[in-house]
């Protein structure tokens, strides 16, 4: 049965570039991700769940 579908399969180049695009983006996002220049804003964000509610609906 697989050997049937991938016989009418007629774009091989389709599934690696799919690879090659999820690899490049799983790369800057995880380079952008890691910076220095994010390290404030990320310790920012992991002290909302400590903050008071009422600042939050101010």
């Amino acid at each position: 049965m697989k050997q049937a579908a991938l016989r009418h399969f007629d774009m091989p180049w389709l599934p690696v570039t799919g690879l090659l695009l999820f690899v490049v983006c799983f790369a800057l996002y995880t380079y952008w991700t890691f910076r220095r220049s994010n390290r404030a804003h990320y310790q920012e964000a992991s002290r909302i769940p400590l903050e008071d509610e009422r600042r939050i609906s101010e």
